[in-house]
């Protein structure tokens, strides 16, 4: 991401989180259970992976974490995000747990470290200013599915809709598994869960 889209990401969610403290609305996911259903996602693909390590990009508070304990999920999680607010409350609230400050794009775990799933919620939802969206998503994706042993899953906001906010950014299912495409053959895209959103899961080979 570049320097002045993520200062505004930052400043975005650092306001968010002055405004409502931990909760879903400082992450911009609505009220109601929808963080819980797109957590839930996610946890069938660690769950159908047998996944024993993931990588959650954009942790924010690390609510994923206790979704997949609540789960019944004992595996090593490790979260990044660039915006150092989100961070401290999530290091506040689960002291020793492998939580790091960084872009994905910068992001080089150790020699031997690498995660079974990597996921990513809600990050690719904001109109950049400097760069195309769609580089900087398939640019992500790459990176991700590079560091991912058994799987990825990303979420978005869909283009079938009826409204769309001038500063949010609506992916082309039809595009995402284009994209999927170029990376395995094993696939699927869901949009069951939420209207006028949906999420990619690839798998490796």
């Amino acid at each position: 991401m570049k320097p002045a889209d993520r200062a505004a990401y930052v400043e975005r969610y650092e306001r968010r989180l002055r405004e409502h403290g931990h909760a879903p609305a400082a992450l911009g996911w609505g009220a109601g259970d929808r963080e819980h259903l797109r957590f839930a996602v996610m946890a069938d693909v660690v769950e159908q992976a047998g996944a024993a390590s993931v990588l959650d990009v954009g942790c924010g508070f690390a609510d994923f974490y206790d979704h997949l304990r609540a789960r019944g999920w004992d595996g090593a999680y490790h979260g990044i995000d660039i915006v150092p607010g989100l961070l401290a409350v999530a290091r506040e609230r689960h002291p020793g747990l492998a939580l790091d400050e960084a872009d994905l794009a910068e992001f080089r775990p150790g020699d031997e470290q690498a995660f079974d799933v990597v996921d990513a919620s809600g990050v690719f939802n904001a109109r950049l200013a400097e760069e195309d969206n769609l580089v900087h998503i398939e640019r992500s994706v790459r990176r991700m599915f590079a560091l991912a042993r058994r799987a990825i899953c990303v979420d978005f906001m869909t283009t079938h809709v009826d409204f769309r906010h001038p500063d949010a950014w609506h992916t082309d299912p039809a595009w995402a598994l284009a994209l999927a495409q170029q990376l395995s053959r094993r696939f699927v895209l869901r949009q069951d869960y939420l209207p006028y959103e949906f999420a990619l899961v690839v798998h490796r080979p």
